[in-house]
């Protein structure tokens, strides 16, 4: 079952808890031991969620440890062994309430920057920024559901396979893309609304 909807029931059950204690308070009447609330807020939607150490090794070619953070403070990083030369991943979301395109004219791009605009199975939309230097590739994408945009964020130290790491990171958005569709989170409503006000800027990973 989908954290999400994990969350949702945790704080129905906490109101419900909290209904039956106050219907206990009237005059004269004894009233029994406090029940158990939650006490963290409702989870956040975590790209990490739809992503393994198989997926990225199959796809990126690198040997990772997945870091997920917290159901309240959730973090996608998959990380490689210092100095391995591998791809790192990250993974992040935000919502919106608009289109793909009305963010990417808020966080603008030079004229000059390589972007794409791939086809991803059940998205409403997509974007890769591509920044290939010769110590490091960058890859950035963005794959919107609804309110739900998610971005993917990949760093590759040289020598590197650019069509290998571009293919990956197309594929990175799709399974991206069926997570959200799969678990109805075109509109994340436990999550904090945010706008996208700053450039991807793929020359800086993470």
């Amino acid at each position: 079952m989908a954290e999400r909807t994990r969350a949702r029931r945790t704080a129905l059950a906490g109101m419900a808890a909290l209904a039956l204690l106050a219907a206990g308070c009237g005059d004269g009447e004894e009233v029994g031991a406090k029940p158990d609330l939650p006490t963290e807020p409702p989870a956040l939607w975590n790209p990490c969620d739809a992503l393994d150490t198989d997926f990225v090794a199959k796809q990126f070619g690198s040997t990772t440890t997945k870091q997920a953070g917290t159901p309240t403070a959730p973090e996608c990083r998959f990380v490689p062994e210092a100095d391995s030369g591998e791809a790192v991943l990250t993974a992040n979301y935000l919502l919106f309430p608009g289109t793909l395109e009305a963010a990417w004219d808020k966080m603008g791009q030079p004229d000059d920057a390589d972007v794409r605009t791939p086809k991803i199975a059940r998205a409403d939309d997509a974007r890769l920024v591509v920044a290939a230097t010769k110590e490091q590739l960058y890859v950035t994408g963005f794959v919107q559901n609804g309110d739900l945009i998610q971005q993917v964020d990949v760093a590759d130290p040289a020598p590197y396979d650019a069509k290998r790491i571009v293919r990956a990171v197309e594929a990175t958005l799709t399974v991206l893309s069926a997570h959200a569709a799969d678990n109805d989170a075109t509109q994340p409503s436990e999550s904090p609304s945010k706008s996208p006000s700053e450039s991807p800027s793929p020359s800086s990973p993470g």
